[in-house]
């Protein structure tokens, strides 16, 4: 940023101009180019000295500016960037007027353009995009993730995690009715996320110095068009969450926000960190808000190898039977929870969900959208290698 508006305000600077504009800036921004472009050739630095060094001291910095704050500023500050933007290009465009041969114009656009480009890359990766290149959780779990050998060993696979996630439901919820009811806001499910990951065996000491920034969206009805439920902002750490959602659906949103904030950037792995962070809380109500979605994915990837395979009639009878495994509360938690989504089906800008999937894509997940579901190998090697559930019985 510093570079960014030495860029801007070097004319001004005319004792320095000459070589400040015209050499030095421009040596700086291809030097930081160069170290984006090399970085995923080395993962290893990358972890060690960005993720827990630049990023680490960034984010807290962060923070400590913006997380005593009682509203998200960080969708505010979306919006100043993209006035800014428009306005430099609008300053390019009356920048033709000096030029009068067209492919002069050309020209000129065309270097600045490309010029802006860089410098919107080099930001985006030093403030948060370079978390990407680092190796995954599975090295410091130590977990042996293995593709099924065929289409019937993978169903095997995921018909025996779905069964237990359904029995894990079932026992959560019925952990949960047992309890003296308490009415969840907002608050109170940040509030106890917070404590899950401070309180966790894994992840404790990555929360020291880290101060609290789950902050309520502004604007939550834009996630409708655009297509989120919450969404990490790198400019200032704060993990933005829309509270309109099912309060079920909040505890596990949160966590997997801030997992971002901690620096696992893929969709897989902020979903596999929070449900690290589920199995290893007391909380029952955010556990069984992590089996939810869990359950979600793990039934989609059943059905969909089954109707791959076996056909309708198959994928048929195997809602039925998912449904008469699952408890009726549970299903009622479910039912309320599509119904929100059915209530919002069809405003999402189709647009918008494109342009994230490529986002993804180009940000080393292949699978696009698809890749939030990608977390069942991991939480199935996970499971393999603890012999853990989340099961209270167990």
């Amino acid at each position: 940023f510093i570079l960014i508006l030495l860029d801007n305000y070097s004319v001004q600077m005319y004792r320095f101009r000459l070589g400040l504009s015209k050499f030095i800036l421009p040596s700086v921004w291809l030097l930081l180019l160069a170290v984006c472009l090399l970085a995923p050739y080395y993962p290893e630095l990358v972890a060690q000295y960005y993720t827990k060094g630049l990023f680490l001291y960034w984010t807290i910095t962060l923070k400590r500016l913006f997380g005593w704050m009682p509203f998200a500023i960080g969708e505010l500050v979306y919006i100043i960037c993209i006035i800014l933007l428009i306005i430099n290009i609008i300053r390019y465009f009356t920048s033709l007027k000096i030029f009068s041969h067209f492919w002069q114009k050309i020209r000129f656009l065309s270097i600045k353009f490309t010029w802006l480009l860089v410098q919107l890359y080099v930001v985006f990766q030093f403030i948060w995009g370079l978390n990407y290149l680092q190796p995954d959780p599975t090295n410091a779990f130590q977990l042996k993730v293995h593709p099924p050998e065929n289409a019937p060993k993978a169903l095997a696979e995921m018909n025996e995690l779905t069964y237990e996630i359904i029995q894990e439901l079932n026992e959560t919820k019925a952990i949960l009715d047992s309890l003296k009811p308490i009415k969840k806001d907002f608050a109170q499910v940040a509030m106890d996320v917070r404590r899950a990951y401070t309180s966790s065996n894994t992840f404790k000491k990555q929360m020291i110095g880290q101060y609290p920034s789950i902050k309520k969206a502004i604007f939550p009805s834009w996630g409708d068009y655009i297509g989120y439920l919450a969404f990490y902002q790198p400019l200032t750490a704060e993990a933005i969450v829309r509270a309109d959602l099912p309060i079920l659906t909040q505890p596990y949103t949160m966590a997997h926000e801030m997992a971002h904030q901690l620096g696992y950037a893929s969709e897989t792995e902020a979903n596999f960190i929070a449900y690290v962070v589920a199995s290893e809380s007391n909380d029952p109500f955010l556990t069984y808000s992590m089996l939810l979605q869990i359950f979600t994915y793990a039934q989609d990837a059943q059905l969909m190898l089954i109707a791959g395979n076996q056909g309708y009639n198959a994928w048929k009878s195997q809602i039925e039977k998912n449904k008469a495994l699952l408890h009726p509360a549970v299903l009622k938690d479910r039912a309320e929870i599509k119904a929100f989504f059915a209530a919002r089906a069809g405003r999402q800008i189709e647009a918008s969900s494109k342009l994230y999937d490529q986002f993804l894509k180009w940000n080393q997940q292949a699978a696009g959208l698809a890749s939030y579901a990608d977390v069942l190998k991991w939480v199935r090697a996970y499971r393999l290698k603890t012999g853990s559930s989340t099961s209270y019985s167990r």
